[in-house]
């Protein structure tokens, strides 16, 4: 099938350059509109394994198929990586974050659960202590938490990368 395609391809390619040749041997001819059809159809078969369908004056359509493809495995990757991203912390420290983000007073109740949370997000380096300061500091003082941890660099992309991949 293969084979009977690429000499098609051939026939046709060589028909349309054999006519563009007589049209252009002429003298005192130039590059016109049939001539750029000529062009087109010599090469079109070509592009057929690049394009599916694709508009063209007089009904004519054709679509790139591997414009296409590329589409699909860029939109696997960008689900792929919204999953991540949207799983990377908890529901529990994302709210720890954006409080600490937001520079407003952040009380909290002592527990477990809230330190282990808090940890996590000091071990991947989304927060960060103030000098002199940590959770030890935190849980014997029980006062805000914006007094000892703080948002970092690493902690503030992430939270973009996050607003960025729910809008998608």
């Amino acid at each position: 099938m293969k084979f009977k395609l690429f000499w098609s391809r051939i026939a046709i390619s060589v028909a349309a350059l054999t006519l563009l040749a007589v049209e252009m041997s002429e003298p005192g001819e130039t590059l016109n509109a049939a001539s750029l059809g000529l062009l087109a159809l010599a090469v079109l078969p070509w592009l057929s394994s690049l394009l599916e369908s694709a508009k063209l004056p007089g009904g004519w359509e054709l679509k790139f198929r591997e414009v296409e493809q590329e589409q699909k495995r860029q939109r696997r990757e960008i689900e792929t990586l919204k999953f991540l991203i949207e799983g990377y912390v908890t529901d529990y420290e994302l709210v720890h974050l954006r409080k600490l983000a937001s520079g407003e007073p952040f009380p909290f109740n002592h527990s477990e659960s809230f330190r282990k949370e808090l940890e996590r997000l000091l071990a991947m380096g989304l927060i960060g202590r103030h000098e002199g300061k940590g959770l030890r500091s935190l849980f014997q003082t029980g006062d805000d938490v914006q007094n000892h941890l703080a948002v970092t660099d690493r902690g503030r992309a992430y939270l973009t990368h996050r607003s960025a991949a729910a809008d998608l």
